[in-house]
């Protein structure tokens, strides 16, 4: 009989019985899931294996590569973009602006949203402006809601 099969004889059930009595079958297995993973490491080759089967869409979290910031744009991931953040991310308003240009949006430039509803990216609803243009659109609309309250 090969190395650690044992018969099955009456006796030996009874002590089977004996040691797992009062436990839940549940914890029966976990124990042994435990007890065969003692000491035991994927290795490097292994680890990179596995991390790389779960990138991308290949991921069950995957979303199609769009993510909405915290500041409510819809950001998509293109890594090659010259505008893309440290995790590859840019804004899809960007994009937009830059197909309506037919080249890359200036570093001074930014894409503004006529209603301000920052996850609306519809051709129509982007305008892009320098710094300055927008910062001083939007100290307009201030100077007249505060003349508008007072």
């Amino acid at each position: 009989m090969p190395k650690g099969v044992y018969e099955r004889t009456k006796e030996n059930k009874r002590k089977n019985s004996e040691a797992q009595k009062g436990k839940h079958l549940s914890e029966i297995t976990k124990e042994k899931i435990r007890k065969s993973h003692i000491g035991k490491k994927h290795s490097q080759e292994t680890r990179r294996k596995l991390s790389e089967s779960r990138k991308g869409n290949r991921n069950p979290n995957w979303k199609g590569g769009q993510i909405t910031s915290f500041q409510g744009y819809v950001l998509v991931l293109m890594p090659e973009h010259p505008r893309a953040n440290s995790s590859g991310y840019v804004k899809r308003a960007y994009l937009v602006a830059e197909k309506m240009l037919g080249r890359y949006l200036y570093p001074e430039e930014i894409s503004h949203h006529k209603n301000e509803i920052r996850n609306d990216d519809r051709p129509e609803n982007i305008e892009v402006m320098t710094r300055g243009e927008h910062q001083s659109f939007h100290n307009e609309i201030r100077k007249k809601f505060k003349e508008a309250s007072t």
